[in-house]
């Protein structure tokens, strides 16, 4: 008897009923919620993100411009060798520099010392 009903309500074309206009506004109002989460979700990344990188830039400027901390200083770091005699050996000290703000993979830099 109720299946009865229910295809003859489901075949009616009398227009929506209080129930199915409430079921979809359920969902609609559901489907916003995600909506919000995944907003947040991924502003909390951006804001995350921007974070580290102006970590990773404030090291990078505090260890290589300015110098500050640190650096370390490889003497004969970098050594120029003729085999043929043509030019004299030469050998230059470097100044190295680890950014371990991504500890993962951290950025090594290096810089002639003056």
């Amino acid at each position: 008897m109720k299946n009865s009903r229910l295809i003859k309500k489901l075949n009616s074309r009398a227009g929506e009923s209080i129930g199915e206009t409430l079921v979809a506004l359920i969902i609609a109002s559901l489907a916003l919620f995600m909506l919000a989460g995944a907003i947040t979700a991924s502003s909390k990344a951006i804001v995350k993100s921007k974070t580290q990188l102006d970590r990773y830039y404030t090291a990078n400027e505090n260890g290589m411009v300015r110098r500050s901390s640190g650096g370390t200083t490889l003497i004969r770091g970098v050594v120029i060798e003729d085999k043929t005699d043509a030019i004299s050996d030469q050998s230059f000290d470097v100044i190295c520099f680890k950014n371990e703000v991504f500890s993962g993979n951290p950025v090594v830099a290096y810089n002639l010392s003056e």
